[in-house]
């Protein structure tokens, strides 16, 4: 009986471990940008972004522009950005922390970036 329970604790925190792994792996986060230059918005990409994975938005054109984004939780109110921003332009390759659901932005120059971030899965 004994050996049997231990084996049923050890088949439990197995589990829990595999399904705590999975969740980790699959956490995802709804990005929103807006990209402006001289105070006039010229972009407003959205995209998915799994943690840690680069997602990359590339528009060619007038406007063109290519962001790439990382995203990692950093705590409960606090999730880290880092985004390289190549545009017509300028480039910028801010790296900043910002609270779920709240805008946060950065300007080099002329050229804006501003990011909302929403936690969506995992």
């Amino acid at each position: 009986m004994h050996v049997y329970r231990k084996l049923l604790v050890a088949l439990a925190a197995l589990c829990l471990w595999s399904a705590s792994s999975v969740a980790a792996a699959a956490a995802s986060y709804e990005v929103s940008a807006t990209i402006s230059h001289a105070g006039k918005s010229f972009a407003s990409p959205s995209a998915t972004v799994l943690a840690d994975q680069p997602a990359t938005i590339q528009v060619s054109g007038k406007d063109g522009y290519k962001l790439t984004l990382i995203v990692t939780d950093m705590t409960a109110d606090e999730i880290k950005v880092v985004a390289t921003l190549d545009s017509s332009h300028g480039s910028m390759a801010p790296t900043v922390v910002v609270r779920p659901d709240q805008a946060a932005a950065v300007s080099v120059g002329d050229l804006g970036l501003k990011l909302t971030v929403r936690r969506s899965g995992g």
